[in-house]
């Protein structure tokens, strides 16, 4: 279905669908310097259709957790990753890790690095989601940001680390391109 048969039958778009900038500036990032994620237990976290774990898991990752809210959105990660060719099976985790943090530990050490695309849209969601990253920054966990410096982007505890001009569909950001940065979360 395209954007325009959307408008025409007036459905909401999957939004965990499209290629959002953030996630494809830290792919991006990743399949460019591989030696960031190589070996690492990572999180994708509020993956959308995974591009940003799919690249870590094309970088050498040694595992990658998937964690999306959406039913559908899971299913499609699923789906990606087969057609990127991982034979692998993924955890995607279908739950809401900022509420639920505390009791869900994926591996013995824990996720050695998390990768957060476009996940600053909205305020209240954004306060949770910073102080979150800030604490697993705090524990020792390496957390990149991929974020075109949307409304609600925590810019002072971030270091710019890469910067790349990404496409974009019209429908997600008004325009077919946008400059997104990637960024190292650093703990206080």
């Amino acid at each position: 279905m395209t954007e325009n048969d959307l408008k025409q039958k007036d459905i909401d778009p999957p939004f965990w669908a499209f290629p959002w900038p953030g996630g494809q500036a830290i792919a991006r990032y990743l399949l460019d310097n591989p030696l960031v994620i190589k070996d690492k237990y990572a999180l994708d976290f509020a993956s959308g259709s995974g591009i940003a774990g799919i690249a870590a898991l094309l970088a050498s990752a040694r595992h990658v957790d998937f964690n999306e809210i959406d039913s559908l959105a899971c299913k499609s990660i699923s789906l990606n990753i087969m057609a990127n060719r991982l034979n692998l099976s993924p955890s995607i985790l279908e739950e809401n890790l900022i509420s639920n943090s505390a009791r869900r530990r994926p591996k013995k050490n824990g996720w050695e690095t998390i990768l957060a695309g476009d996940v600053f849209y909205e305020q209240p969601m954004s306060k949770n989601i910073i102080k979150w990253l800030l604490d697993k920054a705090r524990e020792g966990t390496e957390i990149l940001i991929g974020d075109p410096g949307r409304s609600y982007f925590p810019w002072g505890p971030l270091e710019k680390i890469a910067e790349y001009s990404v496409e974009t569909p019209q429908m997600v950001e008004g325009r077919n391109e946008v400059v997104t940065g990637v960024y190292r979360v650093k703990p206080k």
